[in-house]
C-alpha cells in the first residue's frame, strides 16, 4: 500500500509541474504553411511582415520563410500567447506584396496567439502586385483629381506616382488660387482598392464634405505614393533596430523639386501661410520633421499618431534643439489610446517637453481619442479636426 501511494503522490507531484509549467508558457508555436502563386520567380524570397518584431514590424522584408517544396513555403516561430498580430506576404519589399487574384488589396491577414497547442494554419498567395500587368478597376475617387505618374527626383531613387486632388471650384475658375496640404502615404488617402489592407483615409470625402459646410476652406491635396523604402524615407534618424534616417533626402525632394512641379502645373497659392504637410505614423515624424527643418515652406503640420517612439524619441530632443519656439506655423499632434503604452509615452513626452522647453510655442494642439487604434479607420474618423485646425477659414 505504501509503495502504491507513493508511487500516486510522485505521479500527482509530476502532472502538477507539468500544468505549470503549461500554465506560464509565454510563447506558443506558430507554423503557416504558404502556397504561392505559379509565377513566382524561382530564386523569390518570400517574406512575411508585420506588427511585431519577429515580424519585421512591417518592415518589406520581414522575415524569411523557408521553402519546403514547389511554390510552398514555411514560416515558424514561437509567437507570445494572448497577441494578436497583422501580417502579410512580399517578395521582399512592398513592391511585390501579396493581392488579390484581380490586383485588389486585401485586408492585413491576423494571427491571434492561444495557450495549448501550437497554431497550424494553410495559406494561399493569390497574386503578387509587381505581376499585375493593369488595375483591376479605375481609382475611385471623388471629385476631380489629377494622377502624376512617375515623379523621378536627384535626391531618391525610387520613381513614385503622385495623386492631386482638386476642390469642386477648382474646374470652375481660371484664376482662383488654393492652398496645399502634401500628405504622405498617397494610395491611402482616397481609394480603397488601393489602400493599405483595403481601408482609405477618405480624405476626398471629408474634404468635399468640409468645404461644402463650410467647416474648412478649399484646397488641393497632394498625395505623395510611398514606395518600397518608405521606413527609410519617413525617419529623419537611423534607429539601431531598424535602421533608417533618409528623411532628409525625402523631405527635399518634396521641397525642392516636388512643390515647384505643382506650384506650377497647378492654380496654388505658394506661400508659407498656404502649404502645410501632413501624414500619420511614420508619416507623422516626417511631417514633424519637415516643418521644422523648412518653417520658410511649411506653414502648418498634420502628425496623427506620429511615431515618436522612433530613435529612442530622439525627435523630441531635436525639435526643442531646432527653435520649434521661434515656428510661425500651427501643429496637430495626435494619438489614439488603442496604440500601444509605449506610443502613447512618447507622444505625451512630446507634448510636456515642448509645453515646458518651448512655452512661447502656444500653436501645438495635442489630442488623445478614447478607443482609437493605429489605423486608417480611426484617422478617418478624426481627420477633420486636423483639417479644420490647418484650413480654419478664420486663416484666410
Amino acid at each position: 500500500m505504501r509503495h502504491n501511494t507513493i508511487g500516486g503522490f510522485v505521479k500527482l507531484w509530476l502532472l502538477c509541474v507539468l500544468m505549470l509549467a503549461a500554465g506560464t508558457a509565454t510563447a506558443a508555436n506558430c507554423n503557416l504553411v504558404v502556397s504561392v502563386p505559379a509565377t513566382t520567380p524561382d530564386n523569390a524570397q518570400i517574406c512575411i511582415t508585420g506588427n511585431h518584431d519577429l515580424l519585421g514590424n512591417w518592415d518589406g522584408k520581414g522575415a524569411s520563410l523557408k521553402e519546403i517544396g514547389p511554390n510552398l513555403f514555411l514560416f515558424s516561430a514561437d509567437l507570445p500567447i494572448g497577441s494578436e498580430f497583422e501580417y502579410k506576404f512580399t517578395r521582399g519589399n512592398f513592391n511585390s506584396v501579396e493581392k488579390t487574384a484581380q490586383g485588389l488589396e486585401i485586408p492585413n491577414r491576423k494571427i491571434r496567439i492561444s495557450a495549448g497547442a501550437s497554431l497550424n494554419e494553410r495559406l494561399n498567395v493569390e497574386a503578387w502586385s509587381d505581376q499585375i500587368t493593369s488595375p483591376a478597376t479605375k481609382p475611385v475617387i471623388t471629385g476631380n483629381y489629377q494622377i502624376i505618374k512617375a515623379v523621378k527626383s536627384q535626391f531618391l531613387k525610387p520613381e513614385r506616382d503622385v495623386i492631386v486632388w482638386l476642390p469642386a471650384s477648382y474646374a470652375k475658375s481660371n484664376r482662383k488660387r488654393y492652398p496645399v496640404i502634401y500628405m504622405h502615404d498617397g494610395r491611402n488617402l482616397f481609394d480603397a482598392t488601393t489602400a493599405f489592407g483595403g481601408s482609405e483615409w477618405g480624405v476626398d470625402e471629408v474634404m468635399t464634405e468640409g468645404i461644402g459646410s463650410g467647416e474648412f476652406r478649399e484646397g488641393i491635396i497632394v498625395g505623395i505614393d510611398n514606395t518600397s523604402d518608405r521606413m527609410s524615407e519617413y525617419t529623419p534618424f537611423p534607429d539601431p533596430k531598424h535602421s533608417g534616417g533618409d528623411g532628409d533626402n525625402y523631405v527635399r525632394f518634396i521641397v525642392e523639386e516636388l512643390k515647384p512641379l505643382i506650384d506650377k502645373k497647378f492654380r496654388t497659392l505658394p506661400d508659407t501661410d498656404s502649404t502645410f504637410i501632413g501624414g500619420s505614423s511614420l508619416g507623422g515624424l516626417i511631417s514633424l520633421y519637415a516643418g521644422i527643418s523648412h518653417p520658410q515652406t511649411f506653414g502648418g503640420v498634420i502628425a496623427m499618431s506620429p511615431s515618436i517612439w522612433w530613435a529612442d524619441g530622439k525627435i523630441i530632443d531635436w525639435l526643442i534643439s531646432n527653435n520649434i519656439a521661434d515656428y510661425k506655423g500651427r501643429i496637430w499632434v495626435d494619438m489614439g489610446t488603442r496604440e500601444g503604452e509605449e506610443a502613447i509615452a512618447f507622444t505625451q513626452k512630446l507634448a510636456k517637453e515642448i509645453a515646458s522647453q518651448a512655452p512661447a510655442f502656444k500653436s501645438m494642439r495635442y489630442r488623445e481619442f478614447s478607443g482609437g487604434t493605429h489605423s486608417e479607420q480611426s484617422w478617418r474618423q478624426r481627420l477633420h479636426l486636423p483639417l479644420r485646425f490647418i484650413l480654419s477659414p478664420e486663416r484666410k
